[in-house]
């Protein structure tokens, strides 16, 4: 037995040292022993600590948990047999978390969160509840903005400030507060690991989708969506929006929407109902920060324009292809996600300041921003209806050859902008709407008219021809 302590002894000091020489740093084994922290040591992290605690004490108040609720058949046994009854019951269909960001009830939180839900309720921290409306929604950045009812004349509710996400730097700390798995007001730290990710995998997601993402290693579990990344001032830097995972619970790759994109989303959701997206006419590129050093610019990455569209926006400011796009509106731009981003929180009508290289000469140049769906329209020669949320082409001789129709009077859907009527009312592209509600329809701008004639709370049918078959899809606001 001692023989083969003994055996068990020297291995163990054997592996240690190696360990450590493996290390960089080859160490005698008595130098092993633990060493009392230092008091600078531990102050360090009770200032830390105090710092963490501060966040939280001031933020979760300001954090609530939303049930996402629908009324669905009540299911009743029969003998062996489950079927629904005729009658419907409310059933919790999903659960996030939100911020409130106005003391009037203003509460950002993430799309999917609220997208099922027919009934929104909110619970605060301190145990109020309320129902909430859909101020707007956007799922092309997976955001939204609802508002709470009942709010009594001149109550102020907690609020959480805007913070700065563009002065985030990859290793500060962030915190993040939400409802993992249903606890409410779950803190948990991390930090920045990487900015400007692009190429998330998100249920529901598409090739549109706009991802600008922080990544952080704060714990974020089912739940935390739509809850708040904050920085070490208790400022909000993101909300959260999605994990990277295997087994469904965090594994230290969470993301966040930047806060810069939250609050552009949220200004012109209450400004207008909806995301109204700016456009310039260039298709952006990433470029690496190696090919930017060579031409002496310190910047990590910018977007490269491979291509400028005639007459549009940036053609009349003088962009031109192989120009270097190194900031916009003063922000830096290191992805061609990060331009995208921008553009989506720049109102069309304004004027942007791009900075670009051309060779190795910096200029700076302003372009009037156009507005992004008008102007897809009108590259396809459609036109964008916007009671019905998408883009429609009049079938008119050229359409009816390309697809082999005869006598087809109508118009064809080109588009279904992603979260609006015609995308939720499950309408295609290629669909071809020959009537509203019994009246034919005979070109696009017939078609707007009978739109905005109609009261879309009631429901107004369309009848479709799809893959040469006749049906009927009802357009209805959600």
């Amino acid at each position: 037995m001692m023989h083969m302590n003994t055996k068990k002894s020297r291995f163990g000091r054997s592996l240690v040292v190696a360990m450590i020489a493996a290390a960089g740093t080859l160490l005698p084994v008595a130098a092993l022993a633990a060493e009392p922290a230092s008091p600078q040591d531990v102050q360090s992290a009770r200032s830390l600590s105090r710092a963490f605690n501060r966040v939280a004490k001031s933020v979760e108040p300001a954090v609530v948990h939303i049930t996402a609720i629908r009324r669905e058949p009540e299911m009743i046994s029969d003998g062996w047999f489950v079927r629904p009854s005729n009658k419907l019951v409310e059933r919790a269909v999903g659960f996030g978390s939100g911020v409130l960001v106005d003391s009037s009830g203003i509460i950002l939180t993430n799309n999917h969160v609220v997208e099922p839900a027919e009934t929104i309720k909110v619970k605060l921290n301190d145990g109020r509840e309320y129902t909430a409306s859909l101020a707007g929604r956007d799922p092309l950045t997976d955001l939204a903005v609802i508002r709470l009812k009942d709010v009594e004349s001149g109550e102020k509710l907690p609020t959480v400030p805007f913070g700065d996400s563009d002065a985030l730097e990859v290793g500060d700390w962030v915190v993040a507060i939400g409802s993992p798995f249903g606890f409410t007001n779950t803190v948990t730290s991390g930090i920045v690991s990487a900015k400007s990710r692009a190429g998330v995998r998100l249920p529901g997601a598409n090739e549109d989708m706009i991802q600008d993402f922080i990544q952080t290693d704060a714990a974020i579990n089912p739940g935390n969506s739509g809850g708040p990344l904050l920085d070490l001032d208790g400022k909000l830097v993101g909300i959260n929006s999605a994990i990277a995972t295997r087994a469904g619970g965090s594994e230290g790759i969470g993301f966040a929407i930047p806060v810069h994109i939250a609050r552009g989303v949220m200004d012109s959701i209450l400004k207008s109902g909806k995301v109204v997206r700016g456009w310039v006419g260039l298709m952006p590129a990433d470029i690496t920060a190696a090919r930017l050093r060579q031409l002496g610019v310190q910047q990590d990455g910018g977007v490269l324009v491979q291509s400028v569209d005639k007459d549009s926006p940036a053609a009349k400011a003088g962009i031109e292809p192989d120009d270097i796009i190194l900031r916009v509106n003063g922000r830096p731009m290191t992805k061609e996600s990060s331009f995208r981003a921008a553009l989506t929180v720049t109102p069309p009508g304004s004027k942007a300041s791009f900075e670009i290289l051309r060779g190795k000469v910096p200029q700076t140049v302003t372009v009037e921003v156009g507005e992004r769906n008008s102007s897809l329209a009108a590259s396809v020669g459609g036109v964008f209806v916007d009671r019905f949320g998408g883009i429609v082409r009049t079938v008119d001789n050229s359409v009816r050859r390309q697809l082999k129709l005869n006598r087809i009077s109508g118009i064809i859907v080109l588009k279904a902008e992603a979260g609006g009527r015609a995308d939720n009312a499950g309408f295609a592209e290629g669909d071809i709407i020959v009537a509203v509600d019994g009246q034919p329809v005979k070109n696009a701008e017939e078609f707007q008219r009978l739109l905005d004639a109609a009261d879309l709370k009631e429901g107004i049918r369309l009848d479709v021809i799809r893959d040469r078959m006749r049906g009927h899809i009802e357009l209805r606001d959600e």
